[in-house]
C-alpha cells in the first residue's frame, strides 16, 4: 500500500515537473533574440560622436581667436635629422612621404572647405614643416622659434629646449586679428611641455584660446583623417 502510494506521488510530481518544463520552453520560443551592435557599427558610432565634438570646434574656428598648433605631415621615419641642423639642406632631415604631402594638401582643403580664417601661418625652418605649410596654405613665414628640439648632447641643449617652449608659449598666448586665427606649424617636442606627446600622430591640430593676459588654453585636437571627413 505504501509502495503504491509513493508510486502515485513520483507520477504526480513528474507530471507536475513536466507541465511546467513545457511552459518554460513555450515561454523562452516566444522570447525575441535582440542582437547587439557589431565592431563596425561601434567604431561608425565612435566616429559620429567624435565628429559632433570636432564640429563644435570648427564653429569656434569659424568666429576666430585661436592658435592652430599643426605637427607637420606625414614623414619618411627611414631618414634622419643630422645635428647640428642646417635647415635648408633637406638631404639632412627627416622629409615627407608621399601620403604625408597629399595629406597636408587635404589639410588645407579642409581649411577652405570648413571656412577658417588665417590671419598668417609660421612654420619651423625644417623642410618638413614647410613643405606641409607650403602645401596645406602657400603663404607662410619662417619662425626660427618653431624649430625642432635639439636630440645630441650640447652645452646648450637644455637651455635651447628651454628657450624654445618659451617660445611656443608666447606664441600660443598671442591674440589673432579679430575674425582669424593664427597657425604654428611645428614638431611634436616644441609642445612636449603643454600635451602629453606621445598623442600627437604626425598632422594633428591642438587648438589654444589665447586669454588676452600672455597665456591660453587648450580647447581640443583633431587628427588629418578626422578633419578631412567634416567636409
Amino acid at each position: 500500500m505504501i509502495r503504491a502510494s509513493y508510486r502515485i506521488q513520483s507520477a504526480v510530481l513528474f507530471s507536475l515537473l513536466a507541465t511546467a518544463i513545457f511552459f518554460v520552453l513555450i515561454g523562452c520560443s516566444s522570447i525575441q533574440y535582440q542582437r547587439g551592435p557589431n565592431t563596425a557599427e561601434i567604431v561608425e558610432q565612435m566616429k559620429a560622436e567624435t565628429d559632433a565634438e570636432n564640429r563644435k570646434i570648427i564653429d569656434l574656428l569659424r568666429e576666430g581667436g585661436f592658435v592652430i598648433y599643426i605637427r607637420h605631415a606625414s614623414t619618411d621615419w627611414s631618414q634622419k635629422d643630422v645635428e647640428p641642423y642646417q635647415f635648408y639642406d633637406c638631404a639632412k632631415q627627416r622629409n615627407l612621404d608621399a601620403h604625408g604631402r597629399e595629406e597636408a594638401m587635404k589639410i588645407g582643403e579642409a581649411f577652405n572647405a570648413l571656412n577658417i580664417p588665417i590671419a598668417k601661418v609660421l612654420s619651423s625652418p625644417f623642410c618638413r614643416t614647410r613643405d606641409s605649410a607650403e602645401l596645406a596654405f602657400k603663404d607662410f613665414e619662417i619662425e626660427n622659434g618653431l624649430q625642432h628640439m635639439p636630440v645630441a648632447e650640447s652645452p646648450t641643449k637644455e637651455e635651447t629646449i628651454l628657450f624654445l617652449w618659451d617660445r611656443m608659449d608666447e606664441l600660443l598666448a598671442q591674440v589673432p586679428p579679430e575674425g582669424e586665427n593664427v597657425v604654428l606649424v611645428s614638431h611634436s617636442g616644441n609642445l612636449a611641455h603643454r600635451v602629453d606627446i606621445s598623442y600627437l600622430p604626425e598632422g594633428l591640430m591642438v587648438i589654444f584660446k589665447p586669454d588676452g593676459k600672455g597665456s591660453s588654453e587648450l580647447k581640443g585636437m583633431i587628427t588629418p583623417e578626422e578633419l578631412i571627413r567634416l567636409y
